[in-house]
Parts: C-alpha cells; structure tokens; sequence
C-alpha cells in the first residue's frame, strides 16, 4: 500500500494545489502553496513554476502537508520579467537540469570555511547558470526566460532522443554524463519515480552531445558506478536544515565528491537527491 505522505500529484494536481505570489507585490524568493487534497504532495527541486510576476524554480523538495498553506522557498529563473502574466502558476511539463539543481544544493554547503548559504546565494547561481546556458545554446530570451531554453533544448533533442521508459519495481534513476555519476534521484514509492521519470530523463538526455565519438558505455560498470555513488551519499553525515518548511524533515548530504539532500516524513523516505560537485572553472554539466 502507498502511504499518503510519499503520494505524487497527479496530472489533477491543478486543481487541488495552487501556487501563487506570497503577496500581491510579490517577494522573488517565496510562494504560496495551497493544498486544497486530503493528502500530502510533494514538490521536488526540479519543478519548474510558470506564470504570475516571473517564472520560479522550487529550492528544495518540500511535502505539502493536507489541506494547509506552505510558503515554499525558490529562486527565480526569469531575471527581466516581474509582471504579471496569471494569477497563479503552472508546470511546463519539464525539469530543471541536473546542472542547476547542482549548482542550488552547492550553495547549501557545509563544508566551506564561514561559509552559510543564503537567497542571494541559491539566487545569483541560478542566474549565472541561466545566463550561460542561454548563451552557449544561442538562445536570445526577452526575459532571459530558462523555459524558452528548455524549449529550445527540448525542440532540438525530439530528433536524436532514444526510447528510454521506467522499469518496473524502480524507484529511482541516475545520469552518467562522460562515465561519471553526475545525479541521481530515488523517490519513496515507485508512483512518484513514474511521474517524474520522463521528464528527468528529458532533462538529462538535453545534456547529450549528438555525434560525439563515443563507445557505447556497459550497462553494468554504468550499474555499478551508479549504485557506488549512492552508497557514498547513503554513508554521508547529514546536516538537519531547521526551519525548512511543509511537513517532515530535510538532511543536507555532502562529501568532497557529491552534495544533496533527504526529505523524510517520520521513518518515511519522501525524495532524495545527489549531485557531482560541478568544477567551478569548467561547469561541465
């Protein structure tokens, strides 16, 4: 049985969740969401919110408790639009890629010397990543909109894009990006890991370089790589994030190597992610 606090929105969730401007001004950093379910929804770091002042991105996954408000934390990914488009938000049907939701946890970082993550921080990431990633697609955007880039990108992979569909009885996938474990997202039930399958495939799959002379990787040294990197993450120390909003608790994971983090509700493994610590000269992903 499916306990309720692990439940993904379904495509209804429309109707029962509304995400809108915490206030009628607008604050950059923070949304309202409004669980209108007698359950509880998850929103993960890689939904992408679209509509009202300027399009968002969620910070941290966050669960939902039922019938409650939550302001939830994000960072904008829409630097030259504050104005109203509707009065609440959408889902585009894609993610955010593995190198911003990297380049977010990063920011959350423990192991930096005086270093403690805030807005500004997660915020000026998510822009330089958008901003560059714009520019190395050529990609002109009015607003510097990331989902006119993800459009594009999306526009661009529907001609090489091999079938790739969930297997049954999973509940999590990695990416192996040039024989290195770049992500890897394991969900509390194998509902939610369908859900968000396809999109963070896509998301990954726009990360591919068409044409590169590449061997074709073995699936098992790719198993063995992806199950050894989750090891490491599951060894990790855990740091408590206080005061992180929804129900249940989230642990920021780090090592030299990887950062992420595991929401968790009681015993209950709600969505946890892990990320390659990205190269801050080179950015590869």
């Amino acid at each position: 049985m499916i306990s309720r606090s692990a439940e993904k929105i379904s495509s209804a969730w429309i109707a029962s969740l509304i995400i809108s401007e915490l206030t009628a001004t607008g604050s950059v950093g923070q949304l309202a969401a409004l669980n209108n379910t007698a359950g509880y929804l998850l929103l993960t770091d890689a939904d992408i919110l679209t509509g009202a002042k300027q399009n968002r991105v969620v910070n941290r996954s966050v669960l939902l408790a039922p019938s409650s408000k939550t302001v939830i934390e994000v960072s904008c990914v829409e630097r030259l639009r504050w104005h109203y488009r509707s009065t609440s938000f959408n889902t585009p049907g894609t993610v955010a890629d593995p190198g911003l939701r990297s380049r977010k946890a990063d920011t959350f970082s423990r192991m930096r010397p005086g270093h403690k993550a805030g807005f500004r921080d997660t915020q000026a990431e998510v822009w330089d990543h958008v901003s560059q990633h714009l520019e190395c697609e050529g990609v002109h955007s009015s607003t510097e909109s990331y989902e006119e880039l993800l459009q594009f990108r999306m526009q661009k992979a529907d001609l090489v894009l091999p079938e790739c569909n969930p297997a049954e009885g999973c509940n999590g996938l990695a990416v192996i990006l040039d024989g290195k474990v770049i992500s890897a997202d394991i969900f509390g039930n194998e509902e939610s890991y369908k859900y968000y399958f396809p999109m963070l495939r896509d998301a990954a799959f726009t990360l591919s370089r068409p044409g590169a002379e590449k061997d074709q990787y073995d699936i098992h040294e790719a198993y063995f790589k992806a199950l050894s990197a989750i090891d490491d993450f599951n060894d990790a120390a855990r740091h408590p994030e206080e005061g992180h909003p929804g129900a249940g608790t989230l642990h920021m994971v780090e090592t030299q190597q990887l950062v992420g983090f595991s929401l968790m509700h009681g015993e209950e493994m709600i969505h946890n992610a892990l990320f390659a610590r990205q190269d801050i000269e080179t950015r590869l992903f």
